[in-house]
């Protein structure tokens, strides 16, 4: 069977509507219809800078205006255009067009896709003589698109290639996909920019894409691929706000910006061109099982397309980047799993992809881990050493990136595991993120630590590691939880401080048992069976001592009652334990005024810490000197000189503890005002000396008592005379003192001398006389207004003294 065929000269002028052209000679069988809607598409209008008289050697080099189009009735036209001479009609010339009718359901003969046909031997320069075709019964393919001129092409438009397959993918998505453009100076190149594209796409699709290499106005044209010359009548900013059309521009012009969707498979597509390796276009084709465009169909992942053009490249040894090895990785994953990959194939593609070329991807990583099975085999262990040296330098940037997921942290690692690489540098930072996921509880990772340490010995050793000293240098109750919760039976050998977190976990006491947890009879013992339960080589080891302290008392302050007994049961070396001595310091100086068993405990603490040689910060150590020396003062235990002493440890102690604070000054007020056994002559001096407020205060208050009154009216008088002396020592030694001091003998002392009876008046003169010096003269002088005051007859008849 003949093609249908149709022959068409350019006139000497262009009527209005018209294209320019005329019919010279068609197949009969041609309807009238189709030879008129042929004649709108057929035209030709010369590049402006052709030259008007072009010389023989000029005419072979104008544009062949190439063109595959769809007609009204479903069939195809596929035409060329040529210049044939100079003409009479000025620039225009005399041009020929050659067509021939394709069905719709058929193609070229021989299967040849229509960009096959360029510049065929088949088409004719003339109209054929007597009016009629010659009989063609095919058309033979064409010799000037030939493979070396089309990869060198290709290398010479590198930098479109990608951008320009991209485009091509989506010409049959939609019906109103954006048309292509291409600009260059040789319709020859135009040709190959669509012999490109006819070997991506499908054939069934190749053989249906319409193009032209050539026209002057290329808005009005409808094909999907548009040639132009730089000199178009074109608007190249009007034309991208209408989003119409997506321009190359390959002689400098501006050119569609790359889009903002990244595509896979036009990346790979480009290194195959690149490689020489087109072939590959139909063999992915044949695989696919459907003649659909790349991504077509609502059903259809485009990934599956770039999946396997990827695999088929990374097969070839195709050099591809991290998105293209990605994509063969996943493929292969893909086709590992059903069992239809054969060694010959798995291979040399993985070899492609273990060996890398350009920086890998997080993407390329994760599936690369699942891989570990492929890549574990013995058939990698010399063409996997790329992928080692990779993958260790991604281990040290993600134990470098806190940000990093977890996930792909032991992805990266059961990778190192298959790979043989080691692992050693990155283990400590990925049992320390492994661990505190674990501690956390709102952590959404535990369950994947969990898998992990169920599937790695190794990481579950070190993570059982790291939580055994978390517990010994934290706080180990979230270890309590989390050892009943996530890791039940887990093998706590060697790690003291688990097993004593995993006795809380099982203590009856827990779940209602003998004794609740908080009772506070039962604290000391229960840390007593903690430490044993760490083992007889580490019940005394302070690290053990701690954490069984901090288990039993937890945050709770420590009571002095409780304190007391543990200090008596623990062994030697306890003050080396971290937070164990300050725990007790803070339980003895926290303690209130009427704490009984604070003094002793502070002595205790003080034989025990400082008879080892343990340093105590300054403060507090004279602080538990004062508490000590405050129980002293009041068991009547203390020196002589403890006034003293107490002045000077209090400047060491400030800011000294309320309670302790409250205790010594009373204390000492007590003692300065005691009569049984009475202070030593130099103590009240020591303390009016040395101008301490607060213990001046608290004497004060002391003085002004009710224990100090009862103690002028019910003993000897001899009593008085002590409080007159004390009171008159040192006057003027500070406004302070002077003030307290006529304080007291105007509102304690003088009020219970009125009282007192002749006798007694004359014990107190008495009294002083013994004491020696001019005390009986001041008390005379002193008592004086008090004689004054009695002259109304009632001195002799005032009450006794009970």
């Amino acid at each position: 069977m003949n093609l249908q065929q149709m022959h068409y000269t350019s006139t000497a002028t262009v009527g209005p509507g018209g294209s320019g052209f005329r019919l010279t000679a068609s197949s009969p069988e041609l309807p009238i219809t189709l030879l008129g809607e042929a004649e709108q598409l057929i035209g030709y209008e010369p590049p402006l800078d052709a030259p008007l008289h072009p010389s023989a050697e000029e005419l072979a080099l104008f544009p062949v205006a190439f063109s595959h189009n769809r007609l009204s009735d479903g069939s195809r036209l596929l035409y060329r255009i040529i210049r044939t001479s100079p003409g009479r009609g000025g620039r225009h010339g005399n041009f020929h067009a050659h067509a021939v009718r394709l069905s719709d359901h058929s193609g070229l003969p021989g299967g040849l896709l229509p960009i096959e046909a360029w510049e065929s031997p088949s088409w004719a320069d003339r109209t054929p003589d007597g009016g009629a075709p010659d009989p063609l019964p095919s058309l033979s393919p064409a010799r000037r698109i030939d493979k070396k001129g089309l990869f060198e092409f290709v290398h010479a438009r590198a930098d479109r290639l990608e951008a320009f397959l991209a485009d091509v993918r989506t010409l049959f998505r939609t019906p109103d996909a954006p048309q292509l453009l291409v600009v260059e100076r040789d319709s020859v190149h135009t040709a190959y920019w669509i012999a490109i594209a006819s070997a991506v796409l499908p054939r069934d699709l190749a053989d249906r894409l319409t193009f032209t290499t050539y026209t002057r106005r290329p808005m009005l044209a409808r094909q999907q691929i548009v040639g132009a010359f730089p000199d178009a009548d074109f608007d190249y900013g009007s034309a991208a706000a209408e989003q119409r059309y997506r321009v190359h521009d390959c002689t400098g012009g501006p050119s569609s910006p790359a889009r903002t969707e990244h595509d896979p498979w036009a990346a790979v597509a480009a290194r195959i061109w690149l490689a020489g390796r087109p072939a590959l276009f139909a063999e992915a084709a044949r695989r696919t099982g459907v003649g659909t465009a790349p991504g077509a169909g609502s059903d259809h992942d485009p990934r599956d397309d770039a999946d396997r053009l990827a695999a088929l490249a990374a097969r070839e040894g195709i050099i591809l980047d991290s998105n293209g090895r990605t994509a063969a990785a996943r493929w292969v994953r893909r086709h590992t799993a059903g069992g239809g990959l054969t060694e010959a194939v798995r291979t040399p593609l993985l070899t492609t992809v273990a060996a890398g070329g350009t920086d890998r991807t997080p993407e390329e990583w994760t599936v690369l881990g699942t891989l570990t099975e492929e890549f574990a085999s013995s058939a990698f262990r010399t063409t996997a050493a790329p992928l080692r040296r990779d993958l260790r330098a991604e281990l040290d940037r993600v134990a470098g990136d806190p940000a990093t997921p977890l996930v792909r942290f032991l992805t990266l690692l059961r990778l190192a595991e298959a790979l043989r690489v080691d692992r050693s540098p990155v283990l400590p930072i990925l049992t320390e993120r492994l661990t505190a996921a674990l501690l956390d509880e709102a952590s959404a990772d535990r369950k994947v630590v969990r898998a992990a340490l169920d599937a790695h010995t190794e990481l579950r050793c070190a993570v059982l590691d790291a939580l055994d000293r978390t517990a010994a240098t934290g706080d180990p109750h979230p270890i309590v939880r989390l050892l009943a919760a996530e890791l039940p039976g887990a093998d706590l050998t060697g790690r003291p401080h688990l097993r004593m977190c995993a006795e809380v976990t099982d203590d009856p006491a827990r779940e209602g048992g003998e004794a609740p947890p908080d009772d506070p009879a039962e604290r000391p013992a229960r840390m007593r069976k903690l430490t044993l339960t760490a083992g007889p080589e580490h019940q005394e080891s302070p690290t053990v001592l701690r954490t069984a302290f901090r288990l039993v008392w937890g945050g709770r302050p420590l009571p002095t009652a409780e304190a007391a007994r543990l200090l008596a049961e623990l062994p030697a070396g306890w003050h080396q334990a971290d937070g164990l001595v300050q725990a007790f310091v803070r339980t003895a100086l926290d303690s209130t005024a009427d704490d009984p068993e604070a003094p002793g405990l502070a002595k205790a603490l003080l034989k025990s810490i400082l008879g080892c040689g343990t340093e105590l910060a300054p403060r507090e150590r004279a602080a538990l000197l004062l508490l000590e020396q405050a129980g002293d003062i009041a068991d009547g235990a203390a020196l002589p000189g403890c006034t003293g002493r107490v002045v000077a440890l209090r400047r060491q102690a400030v800011p000294l503890e309320p309670g302790v604070e409250e205790r010594l000054s009373r204390a000492l007020a007590q003692r300065l005002l005691g009569v049984d056994p009475p202070p030593a002559p130099g103590e009240l001096p020591d303390l009016i000396h040395s101008g301490d407020e607060c213990l001046l205060r608290a004497y004060a208050r002391e003085a002004q008592g009710r224990a100090v009154r009862e103690l002028l009216r019910c003993t000897p008088p001899t009593y008085a005379a002590v409080c007159f002396v004390a009171w008159h020592t040192a006057p003027e030694m500070s406004g302070l003192w002077d003030e307290i001091r006529t304080e007291l003998l105007v509102s304690v002392l003088r009020p219970e001398v009125r009282r007192m009876t002749t006798e007694d008046i004359e014990e107190v003169r008495r009294c002083l006389r013994q004491v020696g010096g001019q005390w009986a003269e001041m008390f005379h002088e002193w008592d004086r207004f008090g004689v004054l005051g009695r002259l109304s007859g009632r001195w002799r008849g005032r009450p006794g003294r009970p």
